[in-house]
């Protein structure tokens, strides 16, 4: 009876373990959609703002400047840059969504209730898949942001 006690108290122990990672991942699911990326997509949409000044003000005194590409690529480096984000927010949350998917048939596991392990183990490709992706745009959406701050630095230093 005691050996029966130590594994049932084993058990929801267990247990207790999966709902506090349930309740994680539905705060990073949360936490995901408001993340470091507002700072990428505001210093992105501020260079934006900024090519667009610049080409209103050189076309408003005629000047012509002779890198006008640096300002063209970097303005496309800061709209992938944004883009690249918003589909990262979009593969994080179907990460996370899995995520807690995942969890809730772990939870059925150990409760001893009916799941299927094929489902929970697809459920985990899905989870890594989602995370990869993530993983990759969050990068690309950095680099381009900091791409698109170096061409337009070099921009305004070709124009001194």
């Amino acid at each position: 009876m005691n050996t029966f006690s130590q594994v049932k108290k084993r058990d929801e122990l267990e247990y207790n373990k999966w709902v506090d990672h349930l309740n994680n991942t539905k705060e990073r699911t949360n936490y995901s959609i408001r993340r470091m990326d507002l700072l990428i997509i505001s210093i992105s949409g501020a260079g934006i703002y900024i090519i667009f000044e610049t080409i209103r003000e050189l076309k408003a005194y005629k000047i012509n400047v002779e890198h006008e590409n640096l300002l063209l690529i970097s303005g496309i480096c800061f709209l992938v840059a944004i883009t690249s984000n918003f589909i990262s927010q979009v593969t994080g949350y179907h990460a996370n969504n899995n995520e807690e998917c995942y969890t809730q048939l772990e939870l059925r596991k150990i409760e001893k209730r009916d799941f299927d392990e094929c489902e929970k183990n697809r459920y985990n490709g899905k989870v890594n898949k989602y995370n990869k992706w993530t993983d990759a745009l969050n990068l690309s959406s950095i680099i381009l942001m900091f791409l698109g701050l170096g061409l337009l630095t070099a921009f305004n230093y070709y124009l001194f």
